[in-house]
């Protein structure tokens, strides 16, 4: 009888062992799968300030595509134009299970660039040979090998808003984001990036032109808040 009792429980903790691998089995696979697809597929991003008001505000939160990184003119994309802090594997992984649970949202490690600055959305309103120059916070663009200086809505067929505003009599133009800009003609590789909310902006006014490399996807779809999904 004790012996059949004992048998019974050893039978029983095979049992639980078994399937308390096979649910652990369960979850790495899902974390795998949902890793991978979240690292090279789609994954969100959380808008920290109004820089791209009115389209996107504050706390609203877009799907970034990361291997759409050859970007058009006009489209809104994931840039980290500064050095970014180098993680050892250990940190990297870490950083990989924290992305899992959070939904992408939080990370303990590299969350911050040397320089103090997340990634940012900005829309791309200068390509590779354009010569660009901004006055009055009015964007004029000539295309590569063309004679004439159009304007960005003139120039770019994706429709979209702008925040600016007419600066009253003796406003110093050196507050706020730049409203000018002196002609520059952008190499191979460079982009030039806006922000919408043309007056509260961090851009290439500051940056100067940004390199293909820093930009790290393109935001293709506005899902939250629910009541202005949105296309880009």
């Amino acid at each position: 009888m004790d012996n059949n009792i004992y048998a019974i429980s050893y039978k029983m903790r095979q049992e639980l062992y078994k399937r308390i691998v096979f649910v652990l089995k369960i979850i790495l696979i899902c974390f795998v799968v949902i890793s991978i697809f979240m690292t090279f597929l789609l994954y969100p991003v959380v808008s920290r300030s109004n820089s791209m008001a009115p389209d996107i505000s504050a706390g609203n939160v877009e799907f970034v595509v990361p291997f759409l990184r050859t970007p058009g003119r006009g489209d809104v994309v994931l840039v980290q134009n500064h050095e970014t802090a180098d993680l050892n594997i250990i940190q990297r992984f870490l950083n990989q299970c924290f992305l899992f649970v959070t939904a992408r949202q939080w990370q303990p490690f590299g969350t911050e660039n040397r320089s103090g600055a997340l990634p940012m959305v900005r829309r791309v309103v200068g390509m590779p040979g354009d010569t660009i120059y901004i006055d009055k916070y009015v964007v004029y663009i000539k295309p590569k090998n063309e004679s004439h200086f159009l304007t960005e809505f003139e120039l770019i067929d994706k429709k979209y808003d702008v925040e600016i505003f007419t600066a009253p009599t003796g406003w110093d133009i050196n507050l706020g984001a730049k409203s000018g800009t002196k002609p520059i003609v952008l190499g191979e590789g460079q982009y030039y990036l806006l922000g919408d909310n043309r007056m509260e902006c961090i851009d290439s006014r500051l940056w100067g032109p940004v390199k293909k490399d820093a930009i790290k996807g393109r935001v293709v779809l506005q899902y939250f808040p629910f009541n202005k999904i949105k296309v880009f």
